[in-house]
C-alpha cells in the first residue's frame, strides 16, 4: 500500500475546502492545523485496514499466517506457509477448563474471535495453542499491537 498519495488527496480536499471562505485568514490557519494533524490519523487508520483486511484474509487462508509488515514504512500485507505445528483441532475435544474472567475480558474475547471470523471456543483454544507452541519453542515474539508512525 501506498500511504502517501492517499495522505496527499485528503490534505488537498481539505485545503481546497478551505479556499471556500474566500481567503480568511483565521480559516487558512485552521485548515492548515487540520492538514497537519490528519498525517498520523490516516497513517494509523490505514494500518488498522491493513490489520482488518489480514484478518479477513488469515480466516479464508487457513494454511497460510497472514500478517501486516512495514516496508519501507508502508505496510504490506505478508503471507506466508503456516509453520508445522502439533495442531490441537485434529485431537478429540474431550478435555475441560473451566476460566473464570471478567466481564470485560470476556467481552473482549468475545469481539476478537468476532473479527476472526471463529467461535469463541476456537478462537481461545488456537490462542492457548499459539501461546503454549511458543513457550515451548522460545523463538523470538510477534506483535499485533499498534503505535503510531
Amino acid at each position: 500500500m501506498h500511504l502517501r498519495p492517499i495522505i496527499n488527496a485528503v490534505e488537498s480536499a481539505l485545503t481546497a475546502q478551505g479556499a471556500v471562505a474566500g481567503g480568511d485568514p483565521a480559516v487558512e490557519e485552521a485548515i492548515e492545523h487540520l492538514v497537519r494533524a490528519t498525517g498520523p490519523a490516516l497513517r494509523q487508520a490505514a494500518l488498522d485496514l491493513a490489520e482488518q483486511a489480514a484478518a479477513e484474509v488469515r480466516a479464508q487462508l487457513a494454511d497460510r499466517t497472514v500478517d501486516v509488515v512495514l516496508v519501507d514504512g508502508e505496510p504490506s500485507l505478508r503471507i506466508t506457509d503456516a509453520p508445522p505445528s502439533s495442531d490441537p483441532s485434529n485431537e478429540d475435544l474431550d478435555a475441560r477448563i473451566t476460566l473464570r474472567i471478567t466481564p470485560s475480558l470476556k467481552s473482549l474475547v468475545e469481539d476478537a474471535a468476532e473479527a476472526a471470523g471463529a467461535s469463541v471456543n476456537g478462537w481461545v483454544l488456537d490462542a492457548l495453542s499459539k501461546r503454549a507452541n511458543k513457550a515451548s519453542g522460545n523463538r523470538g515474539f510477534r506483535t499485533t499491537d499498534s503505535f503510531d508512525l
